[in-house]
């Protein structure tokens, strides 16, 4: 094989290493505020609702047992306070219920 074709090849597998990294683009949570998760309704919102709301979530996790998926987001509660928030869907893609909490990586554990 050729020096180019070699060169061509690396940078093609290096391209396609780096597209599978960045595909997914989490919002970022300085730009999500506790504002909204208000307008969520358990029982009608639905995922396409809460994508278009709040974001694109930190992570997303099924349970298989409970036959439900719960979205991980990281939030500001006013200008500084870091937190996290759970939101689960049942198997139709309708919300049921959130928990919130501190952010104990931004918090430093400490309860207010």
């Amino acid at each position: 094989m050729s020096e180019s074709k070699r060169v061509l090849c690396a940078a093609v597998a290096a391209l396609a290493m780096l597209s599978g990294c960045t595909s997914y683009r989490p919002t970022p949570y300085y730009q999500i505020r506790e504002t909204a998760f208000v307008g969520l309704v358990p029982g009608v919102t639905t995922k396409d609702q809460v994508l278009e709301r709040v974001g694109v979530p930190l992570i997303e996790l099924y349970f298989w047992r409970l036959n439900e998926e719960v979205w991980e987001y990281r939030y500001l509660d006013g200008t500084v306070t870091v937190m996290l928030a759970w939101l689960s869907f049942d198997p139709n893609g309708v919300y049921k219920s959130a928990f919130h909490q501190l952010d104990p990586a931004y918090s430093g554990g400490v309860k207010r």
